[in-house]
């Protein structure tokens, strides 16, 4: 889906999909099969099934993120991601500083680049629509 600008009652909203298998599918495929090889690896090495099986747990719940379709919104409220059929909703008093990157936004809750952005932020890929995202977010947050 394409990147979406409504205005309803006073309020601009922009939402998209970002689909990582349309975005980057050859890292998208090459991904998939690291994650099939690491629990095959893990049988020829353990032949134990339930081995294997955490394998796969830890791999695919580690990649999750980069192979399943991500939803955002933003709006004068706040960003919402739609992950799964869940729904994360944070203010964008939350948020005190972004720094836009070549493959999405980061967003963070921390004044100055930090060593703990990456546990205290969100990653918001784009979809083609990288003006609207970081402008959106640049003038949520007064940096």
């Amino acid at each position: 889906m394409e990147s979406q600008i409504a205005t309803a009652a006073d309020k601009d909203t922009l939402q998209w999909r970002y689909n990582p298998w349309r975005a980057r599918p050859a890292r998208t495929w090459t991904l998939l099969a690291i994650d099939l090889a690491v629990p095959a690896l893990v049988y020829f090495t353990f032949p134990e099934k339930a081995f294997v099986l955490l394998a796969a747990v830890f791999m695919f719940g580690a990649t999750l993120s980069m192979l399943v379709p991500i939803s955002y919104r933003f709006d004068p409220d706040g960003v919402t991601v739609f992950f799964l059929g869940t729904r994360s909703f944070r203010r964008w008093e939350h948020y005190r500083n972004c720094y836009a990157h070549n493959n999405g936004i980061f967003l963070t809750s921390m004044p100055k680049p930090s060593g703990l952005d990456p546990f205290r932020g969100h990653f918001v890929h784009y979809a083609g629509n990288r003006e609207e995202v970081a402008s959106y977010a640049r003038k949520q947050i007064k940096q």
